[in-house]
């Protein structure tokens, strides 16, 4: 119990002889049985390991060994942990301790190396080969500081008023400003849109596509063909990142990280306690990037993992495939899938750095990187006469990639810097005013000017935007030899002379890496200072793109940066809830029917059903297209039956199956129903006022007569104006004099008007034909010409006129007869007459209203965009416009408020030259170049386009659609006229369950809507509810 103290030290030594390793611990030294027995001990030498003994041995040793054991060899003795051999002479191992602090220090050595897992021992540890240590969502963590990446939206430059791109820049500069103190890497890639992307998402957007006709261009073909016109011409998104300093990292964080395994079980809190601290500074970071101006917010794990991709293999062709994107945080060992992917070489002296790919579809590629920086730079003035100096190297038919470090600086840092500054400008100038008597260079005049703006900044308040920031800008090319690269290095030098210096400097291989994130400032030579707006003023974002990724092919862009245009018109109605109308205006030769026919060759062979009213009748040719022909049918309306224009028949009638999802189906019919007959009512009252001479028709006395007649026959389907000539002579009011020589006019005219009235017990409309394409042409009709007043039109020309409104509703009349998510097409060719009769603004309200629900995409052509303007709310309407060359002042005016352009900012001149070359006037071959057209598509894109369809795939379409003199002479037709057949019939009546009894309501609410309510109502022929006290008849 009571226990002798033993002697502080007097066990040491047992307890270091416990912590010595054991010799079982360490390999023993290998002998040679023969080789002792053979040499003294004097002359013995050390053995070579067995494997070099083994190979140096001749061929007698070898023998030797496999011979039995020479007499008095003694084999070895099994080995005890803490027993030696006496008969050995290598013997280490010590005796057990023989105290029990000796034996407890022994157990204890041994319990901690038996602590590790069985290999344990053996893993290396491992060090990314860049700086980043971890990425948590958008943080990305080095070993001295914490970024937190942003992806910036794109910002549309062209088609905007240098006040809107001021504001741009101003709203940048803000947020660059609200960032003082901090560093930012700025990285601008490109994200490659394969041909084959384009042409599946096409193909599984082609609903319903034609079917093949044997001998004519099958529909692989035409995809092959335009997949084989596409290349050469990127389609790369230009995606835009920026990183900003959140916070420098302390001793202690890193020492956390460093100890994290051990952490993460003992206190895992500990280890994301750094990323929790900064939550509120996070916070704080993702507000001020995401206003207006940048737009920023914080990127996507995939979009991290392709920067990271981008910039370790900075060069390298776009993987195909990406590794899966991980929903945890990059550890330290997980970040190897960036670097291991390629390797970064240079040779000595080399004006480029090579790029390996080592994995993947980059295996065994190589890349020489060309690396250039940004040098001295003259004034710019952006946005007056320059463009973003970033922007312009997407002129160059190869990607750019771009990294640039800045700082932006506190502002009481700048202001004592531009005091001194500003001292030396004014005693620069004195220097030459006060001491020589002579004027200062303007250069040196021009900085004092600016002397006086800054000093006036300064004293009424000095703002965050007049603060400076210091940058590096850095601009790095690829080619698959150091002569591509080399020869795509110097594109970009002559790209940015001379008011931009390009630099190629050395040390290629440490200026490549500074475009991996994380990565420190590998050199401070060409420095470049500024203010933030002049860093700004960069826009990095600025874009060029117009269109989508699905649609048909237009052409390209052929501003800036050149780009493929595609184009789905039905992505408006399906996708955005949008209207369905697009406006296409140009001059004689603009190209507006070659683009129109374009489209809707195009989207028929992609499944669209197409109804088209050429007054000219050239689009006619379309239907005598190999692949078109069998689904195709041309209708010349003027030779057509007669009553095949009855504006009765027009106006579809509402079937019932087109309601069922509706909540109320009857009640929704039935409205829809009133709205028709109104529609029929106000239709039938305008094409017989406009067929009256302009005298006759001003007169009150005649609207009133027309009213009443109109309102007698009503508005059912089977009508027609011939009962309307009834009604008029039977007439009894105090009118009946006026009313018969309403009806006298008239009937002079109708012999004229057979296509209005048709004959006893025919009906145009029974026919039954299910066409993709339907073309009414006119050709031979007689219309007014532009400018010329109402009352100067003749009978032909005011004939023409209503037959040409009737025709466009005739072609509104198949949206009708099809189901509602068909993809529906209605082209109007020559479309002023919409603002020539009032009718013209009804026809509009139902295409934009119906054009949505019923996916249908209206294409409405004219020369005079003051046609459309004309109707109101036209502008309110439209989707997307194409504006093709105009020469007249006012007319670019118009076109550009349609675009909803700037007025005034100086775009007019863009429109007068669009396509037209400076010797082209003194040339005698024919212009046969793509013509060029403003497009906006609907979601906010404004680009100037080349509209190109010279596929060798499309040679038959271009023939058919050569619309000049010569190729009309010369071309021979490829098979006659195919035989002219009436329009559909009319839908099916409803059915007979449903009643039109009770009607009153939505009789009175349409009539309202159409302005017919303003007259009394009488009792229709044939019954129907009495005429309402106090009124007159409506119609």
């Amino acid at each position: 119990m009571f226990a002798r103290r033993r002697k502080p030290g007097s066990d040491r030594a047992e307890r270091d002889q416990a912590r010595q390793p054991h010799p079982f611990d360490q390999p023993m030294p290998y002998q040679d049985p023969y080789r002792q027995q053979a040499q003294p001990p004097a002359v013995r030498q050390q053995a070579q390991p067995p494997a070099r003994q083994q190979q140096a041995q001749p061929p007698a040793r070898q023998e030797r060994q496999a011979l039995p054991p020479a007499p008095g060899y003694e084999a070895p003795q099994p080995r005890h942990r803490h027993r030696a051999s006496g008969n050995t002479t290598n013997n280490f191992m010590p005796p057990p301790p023989a105290t029990k602090a000796g034996r407890k220090a022994q157990a204890k050595a041994a319990a901690k190396r038996n602590r590790r897992l069985p290999g344990e021992q053996e893993i290396p540890s491992y060090t990314p080969e860049i700086a980043a240590r971890s990425i948590d969502g958008h943080l990305l963590r080095t070993g001295t500081d914490v970024y937190a990446w942003y992806r910036l939206a794109p910002q549309r430059w062209s088609f905007r008023s240098d006040s809107q791109r001021q504001d741009l820049i101003a709203a940048i500069a803000g947020q660059y400003a609200e960032l003082h103190g901090r560093w930012m890497h700025l990285r601008v890639t490109a994200r490659p849109y394969p041909i084959r992307m384009w042409a599946e998402a096409h193909v599984h957007n082609a609903v319903g596509r034609l079917p093949d006709v044997p001998g004519a261009l099958s529909f692989d073909d035409y995809l092959v063909g335009e997949q084989q016109q596409l290349m050469g011409r990127s389609m790369a998104e230009k995606e835009v990142y920026l990183g900003v300093q959140v916070q420098t990292r302390n001793m202690v964080d890193r020492a956390v990280e460093r100890a994290a395994p051990l952490l993460r079980k003992i206190f895992p809190d500990a280890v994301d306690a750094e990323l929790v601290a900064l939550d509120s500074e996070v916070e704080h970071l993702d507000q001020v990037m995401g206003s207006a101006g940048l737009e920023g917010r914080p990127v996507t794990a995939e979009e991290m993992s392709w920067l990271m991709h981008r910039s370790c293999s900075l060069g390298l062709p776009a993987p195909r495939n990406l590794p899966a994107v991980p929903g945890a945080a990059w550890e330290p060992e997980d970040l190897a899938s960036f670097t291991d992917a390629a390797d970064f070489h240079q040779d000595p002296y080399a004006p480029t750095v090579t790029v390996r790919g080592r994995t993947g579809s980059n295996a065994g590629v190589n890349r020489h990187v060309a690396v250039l920086t940004v040098g001295l730079m003259h004034g710019l003035q952006i946005p007056e006469s320059d463009d973003p100096w970033v922007q312009r190297a997407d002129r160059l038919s190869a990607n750019v990639e771009w990294s640039a470090r800045i700082y932006v600086r506190r502002p009481e840092e700048v202001q004592g810097e531009l005091a001194r500054q500003m001292n030396k400008v004014r005693s620069q100038v004195k220097h030459y005013t006060d001491e020589h008597g002579l004027e200062p260079p303007q250069s040196l005049a021009r900085q004092a000017g600016r002397v006086l703006e800054i000093d006036d900044e300064m004293t009424t308040g000095f703002t965050a935007l007049g603060t400076r920031v210091r940058s590096w800008w850095r601009l790095a090319v690829s080619g698959p030899t150091e002569r591509d690269a080399l020869r795509l290095a110097q594109q970009l030098l002559d790209l940015y002379k001379p008011k931009i210096a390009i630099e190629h400097p050395e040390a290629q291989y440490a200026m490549a890496r500074e475009f991996i994130p994380g990565e420190p400032l590998a050199s401070a030579a060409y420095l470049r200072r500024g203010s933030v707006m002049w860093a700004a003023s960069s826009v990095p974002t600025a874009t060029a793109e117009v269109g989508d990724r699905r649609g048909i092919l237009l052409g390209e862009t052929c501003t800036a940066t050149r780009r493929p245009v595609a184009w789905d018109p039905w992505m408006a109605q399906e996708l955005r809830d949008s209207s369905g109308l697009t406006a296409m205006v140009a001059g004689l030769g603009g190209g507006k029917s070659f683009l129109g026919a374009g489209v809707v060759y195009k989207t028929l062979r992609s499944g669209a059903y197409w109804t088209v009213l050429d007054p000219s009748g050239p689009l006619a040719r379309l239907c005598e297209l190999p692949e078109l022909r069998p689904y195709a049918r041309p209708i010349n309306l003027l030779n057509a039956q007669p009553g095949i224009l009855n504006p009765y028949r027009v106006v579809a009638e509402p079937m019932i199956e087109h309601f069922m999802d509706e909540e109320d189906p009857e009640r929704a019919w039935r409205r829809e129903k009133a709205l028709a007959a109104a529609t029929r009512r106000r239709l039938v009252l305008d094409v017989l006022t406009g067929l009256l001479p302009y005298e006759v028709a001003r007169l009150p006395q005649t609207r009133i007569v027309l009213l009443r007649a109109v309102r007698t026959v009503g508005g059912r389907f089977d009508a027609h104006p011939g009962m309307v000539f009834e009604v008029l002579r039977r007439d009894a009011s105090e009118h009946h004099e006026h009313a018969v020589v309403v009806a006298d006019f008239l009937d002079e005219m109708r012999e004229r008007m057979s296509l209005l009235i048709p004959e006893e017990d025919a009906d145009p409309y029974n026919e039954t034909r299910d066409d993709r394409l339907t073309v009414l042409t006119m050709a031979g009709l007689t219309l007014p010409k532009d400018g010329v007043g109402r009352e100067h039109w003749t009978d032909a020309e005011a004939l023409g006129v209503e037959m040409l409104n009737l025709a466009a509703w005739l072609t509104q009349r198949s949206i009708y007869e099809r189901p509602k998510d068909l993809r529906k097409g209605v082209w109007i060719d020559e479309a002023f007459f919409l603002s020539e009769v009032p009718t013209g603004r009804v026809l509009m309200n139902r295409f934009a209203r119906d054009s949505r629900k019923w996916n249908v995409r209206v294409l409405l052509s004219s020369q005079i965009p003051a046609d459309f303007l004309r109707i109101q709310g036209f502008v309110s309407l439209l989707d997307s416009v194409f504006v093709g060359r105009l020469d007249d002042d006012a007319a670019q005016a118009d076109a550009l408020r349609l675009l909803k352009v700037p007025i005034g900012a100086g775009y007019e001149q863009v429109v007068a030259s669009l396509g037209r070359r400076p010797a082209q006037r003194t040339q005698l071959e024919k212009d046969r170049a793509p013509r060029q057209f403003i497009f906006a598509d609907g979601t906010g894109g404004v680009e100037r386009i080349r509209a190109d369809f010279s596929g060798p795939h499309l040679e038959h379409f271009r023939t058919a659609m050569d619309t000049t003199p010569d190729a009309l002479r010369d071309s021979a037709r490829a098979a006659e006229q195919a035989q002219q057949h009436a329009p559909e019939p009319e839908p099916p009546q409803p059915p007979a369950r449903y009643t039109d009894t009770g009607d009153e309501e939505f009789e009175l609410e349409a009539d309202l809507e159409l302005g017919l309510a303003e007259e009394p109502v009488e009792q229709p022929v044939g019954g129907g509810p009495p005429k309402k006290p106090g009124q007159e008849d409506a119609a």
